[in-house]
């Protein structure tokens, strides 16, 4: 029996289980991404022209509630437009009540550094900046991640997020508590990463990352982004804007310790697509240039449908 065999089987068994226990509603989405990027000498990306995208099919669960009790559960099945690894994106379960609840899986938890409309942003060169997302979420390799969250006053929300190891491998694990503040058009999130990496030598790093959104009506809203982490030498600054179906972004990554500094901006602008309902087409470009190392552009033509 094949991997991909087991995880279909495995979540047809889970969605099965669920569907016997609480109402489920499904949805599922295309995502094509043709995408060429373009360099002047790197051989890597010189002309390079690729196909990515996905099929997405979720199950979301909602328990009945038990007075001011309550119990969520989603689960993610991504199927790639090309190759043959079908994988689990979500998949967690959620409890609580409207005081505090605790969050177990595969998941993401607050963003600190928000990109806006990033249908593509390519960085040149070695990832030299910081994004205070080492422990936010989605992990893969074994370890265990929760996020335990408290609605302490209207508008503010404290959560604290705990990863452990992964046994046999190196991983990174620690803690990762953050502040996510919204009062009328103003959001503010505020964390802090403590963690560490297991490999050849043990290493421990803390970063804090800071952003501010502000949404100037309803269809404008604009982010600003900082994260540093002072051991690794490492801090990103970001700044993005999303203007009806437009979006536009800049960041700037540096590392003192490699010397490195990149900046890129990006754009993507969403048309409907033939006028079909839940269908989209996103052309979108990044442009990022590095020191020492040559610039490199991508452009992307995204499809999306939602059925």
């Amino acid at each position: 029996m094949t991997p991909q065999t087991r995880i279909s089987m495995a979540a047809a068994m889970v969605l099965a289980a669920t569907a016997a226990q609480a109402a489920v509603t499904f949805d599922a989405n295309l995502e094509a991404d043709p995408t060429f990027k373009s360099s002047r000498s790197n051989p890597m990306t010189k002309s390079d022209t690729s196909l990515g995208g996905r099929v997405e099919i979720n199950a979301n669960a909602a328990l009945m509630k038990q007075g001011d009790n309550f119990v969520n559960a989603r689960a993610s099945l991504i199927v790639p437009l090309t190759g043959d690894s079908v994988t689990i994106d979500d998949a967690w379960v959620q409890f609580g009540n409207s005081m505090a609840d605790l969050k177990l899986g595969r998941h993401e938890a607050a963003d600190l550094f928000p990109l806006g409309k990033d249908t593509v942003v390519e960085g040149v060169g070695v990832a030299s900046g910081y994004k205070a997302n080492a422990l936010r979420g989605r992990m893969k390799d074994g370890r265990i991640h929760t996020v335990i969250g408290l609605n302490a006053a209207p508008g503010l929300r404290v959560e604290l997020g705990v990863a452990t190891k992964k046994n046999g491998s190196a991983s990174a694990y620690g803690l990762r508590p953050t502040l996510v503040y919204s009062s009328g058009p103003l959001a503010v999130r505020l964390g802090v990463e403590s963690f560490k990496t297991e490999g050849s030598a043990m290493t421990s790093v803390t970063g804090v990352g800071v952003s501010v959104g502000y949404a100037l009506n309803k269809d404008t809203t604009v982010n600003v982004n900082y994260a540093r982490a002072s051991k690794l030498n490492a801090s990103s600054f970001g700044i993005n804007g999303t203007i009806g179906a437009a979006g536009v972004g800049y960041i700037n990554d540096r590392n003192s310790l490699l010397n490195t500094k990149v900046n890129t901006v990006y754009a993507a602008y969403t048309f409907p697509l033939f006028n079909v309902k839940n269908a989209t087409i996103t052309p979108a470009i990044s442009h990022s240039t590095g020191t020492g190392v040559d610039s490199l552009t991508a452009v992307r033509l995204r499809i999306n449908y939602a059925f």
